[in-house]
């Protein structure tokens, strides 16, 4: 009778088991997993979005590339495609050790559809140029920071009569040695993850700085403007992919014209500069000094589904030309042109209500 009883518990506890498995419910706590939330996009730019097959792409990326990009195909040949958007062409191939990648890739485009990669350049700037300008108004918390180099091969100089000095002479090492001084001094004086709360005012933290908005550019300012939109998916409890984040990422190349760059890059004053340049250990001393900026970059990123500014980056290259005169055992050398090629980049993240929900 007991070994009866016995077996009639264990049925009952493996049916009781068995129940709570196929009602799905947690044991635990007695709380049901929460479904993603869905989100769609606020401004449709049309933004380009393009189609590769695995065979063209063959011909142009090595072989650990292409796997990498086609890993979740667990069959393909030929003629198994591929979606991609600027975006994700950029940071996939542009910063690979072959210089010449990304262009292979974008070789690929059809024309037309290397005309949809800028076919809504003038929508994309007024979203970029509304957006952006509103950032002083709403003040945002902002974190930001800022650095700068040298580009070491392109340090010359030259004397008034239009000779370069040889690398190793006195002055030319005491200029290479001057270049790590200047570049540790300015990172030093240069922002480094600042953090300034929600309600501050930002008209001197951003650009344009001085003034209350963050860009004047025109279609004639840029070279080119290109938009992308990545989706962020999360599977629901019946294993379907949900679109929960939407990120829209704009780029843009502007013209090599001060005129243009400065509709929407600040730079210091030449005077305050010299100032820092000129340092008391220095064996020479700077009378001049001139920058020409070129091949700047804005790279702006959006919440899509709400038109939120996340971050602006600023990559700037500049041309400098000094007037250097060598002083104590370098005065023989008299006075020379200092020419360099230096880099700086400014990037700014904005924190808002609605993203920390």
């Amino acid at each position: 009778m007991q070994k009866k009883s016995l077996k009639l518990i264990c049925v009952l506890l493996s049916l009781a088991m068995v129940a709570l498995v196929l009602t799905s419910c947690d044991i635990s706590t007695g709380e049901e997993t929460p479904e993603p939330v869905a989100v769609t996009l606020k401004t449709d730019l049309h933004d380009a979005m393009f189609t590769f097959t695995y065979g063209e792409l063959e011909t142009v990326l090595p072989t650990e590339l292409l796997s990498t990009l086609f890993e979740e195909y667990e069959e393909k040949n030929a003629d198994t495609t591929i979606s991609l958007n600027y975006n994700d062409l950029k940071s996939r191939y542009a910063y690979n050790d072959d210089a010449e990648l990304f262009s292979k890739v974008l070789a690929l485009l059809s024309a037309e559809e290397q005309a949809q990669l800028k076919g809504n350049s003038a929508e994309a700037l007024e979203y970029y140029t509304r957006i952006a300008n509103a950032i002083k108004t709403q003040k945002p918390a902002t974190v930001y920071s800022e650095n700068f180099w040298v580009h070491n091969d392109t340090i010359a100089l030259t004397d008034a009569a239009g000779n370069k000095s040889e690398e190793n002479t006195p002055l030319a090492k005491a200029v290479r040695l001057y270049k790590d001084m200047i570049s540790g001094g300015i990172s030093d004086a240069l922002p480094s993850n600042v953090e300034v709360e929600a309600g501050t005012d930002l008209n001197d933290i951003l650009y344009l700085k001085g003034g209350n908005t963050v860009t004047a550019l025109t279609l004639d300012d840029i070279d080119a403007i290109y938009t992308s939109v990545t989706p962020t998916t999360e599977n629901n409890s019946a294993e379907e992919p949900v679109v929960t984040e939407l990120t829209r990422t704009v780029e843009i190349h502007l013209k090599n014209t001060p005129a243009s760059i400065e509709k929407a890059i600040s730079f210091r004053n030449p005077a305050d500069v010299l100032a820092k340049l000129n340092r008391a250990e220095n064996s020479f001393t700077v009378s001049e000094y001139t920058l020409v900026p070129h091949d700047c970059v804005i790279i702006a990123t959006f919440n899509a589904a709400t038109d939120e500014l996340l971050s602006l980056s600023y990559d700037k290259n500049m041309t400098v030309t000094a007037t250097v005169t060598g002083e104590g055992s370098l005065a023989p050398y008299g006075t020379q042109t200092l020419t360099f090629e230096s880099g700086s980049n400014a990037y700014y993240q904005f924190g808002w209500e609605s993203e920390a929900k």
